[in-house]
């Protein structure tokens, strides 16, 4: 394993590359590529996608090489669809929020990163480590289609706002129906979030 705190800079860094969806899905992932666009050798490259394949955020098919997730539509279907009830679940056992709720949107970096940071707080509201893990793990994998969505959705904003003010009143029938809606709006528009996802990468090399 590479020195800690170059392991932990590099494993950062691939980790907010992926986020950002800079590479398309299925692209190949070189070490020596990456280690010198971020000036470090390629030890801690290959330690830091290792972790990330363990972490389902990187692929490593038949252990030859590494790429970006390549999601068929039915496993991007899946994967929205297990965060909504990781979510709905988090939201049936949350008592009350702990008062006015942030960030909001423009404190954030976008919309969609100040909704993810959202679920991560109602999955913690529930008092369950489990299931708070699981639906940051969910959120940081579906982080390069969240990108995706300005170019389908153009009410993002409204939409996170209805849900942090559900959030903050404690209204939880109706935050849980609004994180229904959310997730399969998003699951009918799996083609284009995915058809998306790889041009605006592709058009980012």
């Amino acid at each position: 394993m590479s020195p800690g705190v170059t392991f932990e800079r590099v494993y950062h860094e691939l980790k907010r590359m992926l986020a950002r969806g800079e590479f398309p899905p299925g692209t190949p992932i070189e070490p020596v590529v990456i280690g010198k666009l971020i000036a470090t050798s390629i030890t801690p490259v290959r330690d830091a996608l290792h972790r990330l394949t363990g972490e389902r955020l990187v692929e490593a098919p038949n252990h030859n090489g590494f790429r970006a997730p390549l999601p068929t539509e039915a496993a991007l279907r899946e994967l929205y669809e297990w965060r909504g009830l990781l979510l709905s679940l988090a939201a049936h056992r949350t008592r009350s929020s702990s008062g006015k709720y942030a960030p909001s949107p423009a404190q954030a970096p976008d919309t969609s990163s100040a909704t993810a940071s959202l679920f991560l707080e109602v999955a913690r509201a529930s008092n369950n480590a489990e299931l708070a893990a699981a639906v940051q793990q969910a959120n940081d994998r579906l982080a390069p289609f969240h990108r995706a969505e300005y170019r389908i959705f153009a009410d993002l904003a409204d939409e996170y706002g209805l849900l942090v003010l559900q959030y903050d009143n404690a209204r939880h029938p109706d935050l849980v129906r609004l994180l229904r809606q959310y997730h399969q709006r998003r699951i009918r528009a799996v083609s284009h979030l995915l058809a998306q996802s790889v041009h605006a990468a592709e058009r980012s090399l």
